[in-house]
């Protein structure tokens, strides 16, 4: 679903799967809805194609959940703006044609699911968005 946006924003794009993760308990298209969400906006962070993104997963079994991380090398959030990122129509994308409803339905999705959506950024040294669900309990 976002092949076409990922080759045409860079060049580095690597994705690293564990092995044999658990299975969580939820709606598998609204989780993709998420991971597009946050893929496109990585793509739409970077300055060039030689800047990259990192898509990995993981499991803690300790915590029971499952993770999902990007990271890309791309402008950064200023640390202001971090708060809001889920807030309904916040954006800095306004002129680009940012809606600011991207990462407030992700959000909303992710907490129905009983998991997290977190963001951590530097500008100008990129950002990392980790998506945590719990792992299902159900056998």
């Amino acid at each position: 679903m976002v092949d076409s946006s990922l080759r045409s924003a860079t060049t580095h794009f690597v994705a690293s799967y564990a092995t044999s993760l658990p299975p969580i308990l939820g709606n598998g298209q609204r989780i993709e809805q998420v991971v597009v969400n946050v893929l496109l906006n990585a793509c739409q962070a970077l300055p060039d194609m030689e800047h990259g993104i990192n898509l990995t997963t993981s499991c803690d079994l300790a915590a029971g959940t499952v993770t999902l991380s990007v990271v890309d090398e791309g402008f950064g959030i200023a640390p202001e703006h971090i708060p809001h990122l889920t807030d309904p129509f916040f954006t800095t994308k306004r002129e680009s044609g940012g809606t600011g409803l991207g990462l407030s339905v992700s959000a909303t999705i992710v907490k129905e699911h009983n998991g997290l959506l977190t963001f951590d950024s530097t500008p100008g040294s990129g950002t990392t968005v980790t998506l945590t669900v719990p792992i299902s309990t159900r056998n």
